[in-house]
């Protein structure tokens, strides 16, 4: 892919009513060359909504997925407790209900875990405020949506902004540190933020698509 960028499908955009309706779901990312799935976990209280615990981690990891856990959550110490006794690649937290000790001290435990550790930053959080403690962080999220429901409309003007902001801080503290742009991800979005994303999360635009690849392939030519 263009600049190794990558394509991740998030999870929340998954019909899980039935074990063999979400198997299919999982087979057909398989056959389109997706290789990492997004995992979304919201309590009901930092976003206004719940999905997953540790219930489809195992599953992920039969089909040989890479998994990314994002959490929404108030006590994201809590979750990475439970979380980081599962087979994953890596896990992002949002640091806007914990204070920054809290924040450098989580990233640390993650990575000595063996996981890549990132941050996610709902579209109105002051990233400025992070610049320091995104010096050791492996990812950060974009989110390009109010965190908490799929299929929101991209916001552009603010994202965009954000987007800028934290491609510059990577370029000047931390050539490694993976952006991410996680909802209303889709052809245009795309288009218009290429040049400052490395891995897109997408859910039900690419979950939707009768041929999951193509969006893939758009990413690599473009």
């Amino acid at each position: 892919m263009a600049k190794n960028q990558k394509l991740e499908v998030s999870i929340l955009a998954f019909d899980t009513s039935s074990e063999n309706i979400f198997n299919k779901q999982l087979e057909k990312m398989q056959k389109n060359e997706i290789e990492i799935v997004h995992y979304d976990v919201m309590d009901g209280v930092f976003v206004p909504n719940r999905a997953y615990g540790i219930e489809y981690l195992s599953t992920l990891y039969l089909y040989g997925f890479d998994t990314h856990v994002h959490f929404m959550v108030t006590n994201p110490w809590k979750w990475t407790k439970e979380f980081l006794h599962y087979p994953l690649n890596a896990i992002t937290f949002h640091p806007e209900p914990i204070s920054k000790l809290q924040t450098r001290l989580l990233i640390r435990k993650i990575q000595k875990s063996g996981k890549k550790a990132g941050l996610a930053f709902r579209p109105q959080t002051d990233i400025n405020q992070y610049k320091n403690i995104l010096k050791k962080a492996d990812i950060v999220t974009i989110m390009g949506v109010n965190p908490g429901f799929g299929g929101q409309k991209f916001m552009e003007e603010i994202t965009l902004k954000n987007l800028k902001l934290i491609k510059t801080i990577k370029d000047e503290l931390n050539p490694s540190l993976i952006i991410q742009l996680d909802g209303g991800v889709n052809y245009d979005v795309i288009k218009l933020t290429h040049k400052y994303v490395d891995n897109f999360i997408s859910g039900s635009f690419l979950v939707k698509q009768p041929e999951p690849i193509k969006v893939k392939e758009f990413i690599e030519q473009i």
